[in-house]
Parts: structure tokens; sequence; C-alpha cells
């Protein structure tokens, strides 16, 4: 038999990573952001808390009009994750993974969170790349 030597190419990483903050209202909040091959994950949280309690999943389907949601970890009468996966799903076209570990805020605090995400997004469009 002849001896064959297979040649291990690496990959590159394929993975980014960006944080900011925002002073939303009295909390301080965190956004943690890994942009990976295909998909985006983001984590949102309070700065003194960086538990990982809710994680929902949104990614598009050729069959719905409105990309399809799941929720992954924490309770599901917290609807925040999910609806926030689905609306960046929708407008990235990409499968978002969202952990929100924030609660008990009013419409408007939810609001302002989500538009600074977007608005990071926005000044920051080459880390979707």
């Amino acid at each position: 038999m002849e001896n064959q030597s297979e040649e291990m190419v690496k990959s590159q990483c394929d993975l980014k990573f960006h944080e900011f903050m925002a002073q939303i209202g009295d909390l301080s909040i965190v956004y943690h952001m890994i942009k990976m091959e295909d998909s985006l994950y983001v984590w949102v949280g309070n700065y003194n808390d960086n538990t990982m309690n809710d994680l929902s999943f949104a990614i598009k389907s050729p069959y719905e009009k409105e990309p399809v949601t799941t929720k992954i970890m924490g309770s599901i009468f917290n609807d925040c994750s999910s609806n926030l996966a689905k609306r960046l799903s929708k407008k990235l076209s990409m499968p978002v993974y969202i952990s929100f570990n924030i609660f008990n805020l009013n419409n408007l605090s939810l609001l302002l969170i989500e538009k600074r995400l977007r608005d990071e997004l926005n000044l920051h469009p080459d880390f979707l790349i």
C-alpha cells in the first residue's frame, strides 16, 4: 500500500465581533454582536447583569411572507426577542439570533433599545459583509 498524506487546509475564521453601549433612561444597555458566515447573533442586556436567560431565532422562509421565529430559551410569554429577531431577519435578509435579557420595560424603552441597535448597524454596514 502506498502512503498518502493529505494536507489539512485551515479555513479562515469568518466571525466578526462588535459591542457597544447605550444609556436608555436610567439603564445602561450593552449590545454584543457576532457576525457569523451567514447569520447574526445579538445579545442585549443590562450592564450590571451579563446573564443569558432568553434566546430566539428568526429566518426567512420561502413559504411565508414574514420570517419564521422560534423561542430557543426563555419564557414564551416574553416575545421581545422573537419580535426583534423577526424584524432584523427581514431587514438584513439573513438568519438572526437574539438574546434579549432586559425585562419589565415599557414600550418606549423597547423602541429606543431597538432603534439604537438599528442605528449602530447603519453606522457600521461593513460589519455585516
